[in-house]
């Protein structure tokens, strides 16, 4: 059986997960799998609660010469 990684997640807003029916409140901190984590945080919905580390900033683009 493997390990499933987990992450502690705020959430940004009020949202039913359509898949899962699971409710979640603004403003609340959940333990949450990183994959859902993931896909909640791509829709805007989650970000990494104040005890987690922040995801790195994507790199800049080139400027031009």
């Amino acid at each position: 059986m493997s390990d499933t990684k987990t992450k502690r997640a705020k959430i940004v807003r009020d949202f039913t997960d359509a898949g899962t029916e699971t409710q979640f409140t603004a403003g609340a901190t959940v333990e949450m799998t990183e994959g859902a984590f993931a896909n909640y945080q791509a829709c805007g919905l989650v970000e990494p609660a104040a005890d987690e580390p922040a995801a790195p900033a994507a790199p800049a683009g080139r400027k031009a010469s």
